[in-house]
């Protein structure tokens, strides 16, 4: 926190100085830095003869620290105008500032405005940092004058580059007042120099901001700087605007509108510009704030009709959280009065509600807001179909699917295939995770159990899933702790089996080896399913097209009915029943080729041994019949 000082006067050779002219006279530096500085400030501690006689104010920032320089003009020993009294304040850049720098200008401690014995050559203490900051603080706190039309036209310079050199030529300019607007506008001012009342801008390592009262002399350094006359340069419609605050309401009004950013460059200010110039206008509010309070201009509220409006109105929602967007959600939500004067304010605002609320980091008030308004659930139907068309959501887990149709449901969506929002989560689920997600949530869910079996129901059999879907049926145990717990009766729940059986293994439940039925049946005849459901099995046997397979089915709910009465188990003489089935089974010839045309003519010509015994009963018939006929006629000749 230590301010150092130097005071430059002018010293003849005759007085021990090296040198006639301005330098170090007085000074609470070590010795080893009086030289380092002298050399850094020399340029910036002179007053060139025949000019005015007032005070010039500079705030500097070399290497680290800040310089506040104060000089006034002087004359030499002979009386010769050209010299001066500089007066420096040194420390860290972070203690001497320019907002202490501008609090300072009027400072009485200034060695230009106090006799030599103030500040007596040799040896000085450390400037009084506190009593410094509470002068600044005081000057600070007081009202800036209006500097008048020429600030609208510094700032729309700055503004265009904040970084880049400008020099101000202007008489006896109000310069610390442009100062202080620039400083209340820009906020962070640490990249901010300047000097008052300086004789030229040709020099170079200039402060970033020169005043002058004319332009004297060659171009010089100068060339490199932008030169700005006033009424040279017409103000631009944001710069006119901050300035039409600042008037208003100085920095107070302008640090909410800036916010924490910092003005370094053109692109930062683009950016801020974006931001808060609305519809031509700035707002000093959000604009839903400003049309909630009824504070909007009428540009405003022009611009909340538009695309442009809308834009903002959601840029401006995305802001909040939960707990402010249910304040403003409920000072729009449908039926209001808000809502009757800009509908499509309040659909933008409906829509980024349920789109919070679908979240699952929404806070439980926000979603009891949006379920208690007379809002219309197809906000949230167009909702899911949107999500579950972008392409980031298709990794979703199926889990994750479910909680976001739960949620839907919640706000008063059917949940129902006929809804396109569902249907579209639906899709998004795999047949197997259809199945094993509606028998993880029966009992808890009713609802979403149905729409889960709904969505199973409806899949077209897919022979590449088959594995997959069908290890998802044996995992739940083909559903038998599912759909006998769902609303309906036994034909309603017989139907839905057969529909997710159709879904799963297609006609192949119905094949003539029976493989897959045997399968499908040996896993429910296990110990670990104490009975199969009725309705199960007349599903099962809907796909045999022979009363052989359908007796299989048979088979298993008989042995179901003999356990429960107390019977022995019937199932072991299966094993029999299908042995017996293979051994009298006729296997399929494959099919002819063109070689094998008379081997299989001859074939179907063979009589079958059952043919030929036929033919030889026939035979004895008749032999029998012609040996009564022969005996007959004996018997009667005699």
């Amino acid at each position: 926190m230590r301010i150092d000082q130097i005071v430059f006067r002018w010293r003849a050779r005759s007085q021990g100085a090296g040198h006639d002219g301005v330098g170090p006279d007085a000074t609470s530096l070590p010795p080893s830095a009086v030289d380092w500085w002298d050399e850094r400030l020399a340029l910036r501690i002179t007053r060139a003869g025949g000019r005015n006689e007032r005070p010039s104010l500079a705030y500097l920032r070399i290497e680290g620290a800040g310089v506040i320089l104060h000089k006034v003009p002087a004359r030499d020993d002979k009386n010769r105008p050209g010299a001066a009294i500089a007066h420096a304040l040194i420390g860290a850049e972070d203690v001497v500032t320019a907002q202490l720098a501008l609090g300072l200008e009027d400072w009485p401690g200034w060695a230009g405005r106090n006799g030599p014995e103030a500040y007596a050559p040799g040896r000085l203490e450390p400037a009084a940092a506190t009593a410094l900051r509470e002068h600044a603080s005081a000057a600070y706190a007081r009202p800036v004058p209006d500097p008048g039309p020429v600030f609208d036209e510094v700032l729309t310079r700055v503004l265009d580059s904040p970084d880049a050199p400008l020099t101000l030529v202007m008489p006896d300019a109000p310069a610390t007042a442009l100062v202080r607007g620039l400083v209340d506008v820009i906020g962070d001012a640490r990249g901010l120099t300047f000097a008052t009342n300086e004789d030229d801008d040709t020099d170079p390592d200039l402060p970033r901001l020169v005043f002058l009262d004319a332009v004297a002399g060659a171009p010089g350094y100068a060339t490199t700087r932008l030169r700005l006359q006033p009424g040279g340069t017409a103000p631009s419609d944001f710069a006119r605007q901050l300035a039409d605050v600042w008037r208003r309401g100085g920095a107070g009004a302008l640090a909410p509108l800036r916010g924490a950013r910092r003005l370094a460059g053109a692109a930062e200010v683009r950016q801020w510009q974006s931001e808060v110039l609305v519809g031509g206008r700035i707002l000093q509010t959000t604009l839903i704030d400003a049309v909630t309070s009824g504070q909007a201009a009428p540009e405003h509220i022009e611009l909340l009709h538009t695309e442009e409006g809308l834009r903002q109105v959601e840029a401006e929602l995305a802001k909040l959280n939960d707990g402010d967007l249910r304040t403003v959600y409920l000072a729009w939500q449908p039926s209001g009065r808000l809502a009757s004067s800009h509908p499509g304010a309040a659909a933008a605002i409906t829509r980024y509600t349920v789109q919070r609320c679908m979240r699952s980091t929404a806070s439980n008030a926000l979603r009891e807001a949006l379920r208690n308004s007379a809002f219309d659930p197809a906000v949230v139907d167009d909702y899911l179909r949107a999500w579950a068309a972008h392409g980031r959501n298709s990794s979703a887990a199926p889990a994750t699917v479910v909680e976001l149709a739960q949620r839907a449901v919640a706000f008063g969506v059917p949940p129902a295939l006929q809804s396109p929002g569902i249907r579209a989560l639906m899709d998004r689920i795999a047949l197997a995770d259809l199945i094993e997600l509606a028998d993880r949530h029966t009992g808890s869910d009713v609802h979403i159990t149905e729409l889960l079996l709904s969505a199973a129901e409806g899949r077209r059999f897919d022979p590449e899933q088959l594995d997959v879907t069908h290890t998802a049926l044996e995992r739940t145990d083909y559903l038998v702790h599912c759909i006998p717990f769902l609303p309906g009766d036994a034909v309603l729940a017989h139907d839905r089996w057969y529909r997710v059986l159709h879904a799963v293994f297609g006609p192949q439940l119905g094949a003539e080896d029976g493989r897959m039925l045997h399968d499908v049946l040996k896993f429910l005849a296990r110990d670990a399913i104490s009975e199969v459901p009725p309705a199960l099995l007349f599903a099962l046997r809907r796909f045999q097209p022979t009363l052989a397979g359908k007796a299989r089915v048979d088979q298993l709910a008989a042995r179901d009915r003999y356990l429960a009465a107390g019977l022995p188990d019937v199932w072991p003489e299966r094993v029999e029943l299908m042995l017996a089935e293979r051994r009298t089974r006729v296997r399929t010839l494959p099919a002819p080729s063109a070689t094998s045309g008379v081997v299989q003519a001859a074939a179907r010509a063979r009589p079958t041994p059952r043919t030929l015994i036929a033919a030889a009963a026939i035979g004895l018939v008749i032999v029998a019949l012609v040996a009564v006929v022969i005996f007959s006629l004996q018997g009667g000749s005699q």
